[in-house]
């Protein structure tokens, strides 16, 4: 059945594209806000928090005025067993960590 096997991908991937740019224009989703301006903003707000965790939190057996915002690990989320953080001075990437020794729960999330 050759006449039976449908538009090539390539027309069906530019209609689906296509739907989906009608759909968010519908519902008010498009965003002109350049996503490098995002990222920037996203990282500035990080840079933040690790100093307002520092001035904020409690550590235990710590003297606050001594630690460094770049030892501070920021938490941006998690998945699984995995945490997505942000550390200073990482070419502001976050990067994907293991949780080997304690829930993240009891670190001041």
């Amino acid at each position: 059945m050759k006449g039976s096997e449908g538009p090539p991908a390539a027309t069906v991937a530019e209609r689906t594209e296509e739907k989906e740019e009608k759909c968010f224009e519908d519902h008010g989703l498009v965003n002109e806000v350049p996503l490098s301006c995002y990222l920037q903003n996203g990282m500035q707000k990080l840079q933040d928090m690790q100093k307002r965790a520092r001035d904020i939190f409690w550590w235990p057996f710590t003297h606050h005025e001594i630690v460094p915002i770049e030892n501070i690990t920021l938490i941006d989320s998690r998945c699984g067993e995995k945490f997505a953080v942000h550390k200073a001075g990482s070419h502001d990437l976050i990067t994907q960590q293991f949780d080997a020794c304690a829930s993240w729960w009891t670190h001041g999330t």
